[in-house]
């Protein structure tokens, strides 16, 4: 499972996806309604961040 976080204007988002490819969609959704610090984590720790500037 991928794990995607970030904040928003109500605290802490923690979502799962089954595939990267739908965490990155589900990530890039989230920056684009407001979260903040939004990062997928993969099943082997990996943090991913360098998606926010593409979805802004």
């Amino acid at each position: 499972m991928f794990e995607i976080t970030g904040f928003d204007t109500a605290g802490v988002v923690n979502l799962k996806r089954e595939s990267f490819a739908a965490a990155l969609k589900k990530a890039r959704e989230l920056i684009q309604d407001g979260c903040r610090d939004v990062q997928i984590v993969d099943p082997n720790g990996r943090v991913y961040t360098s998606f926010e500037e593409q979805a802004a």
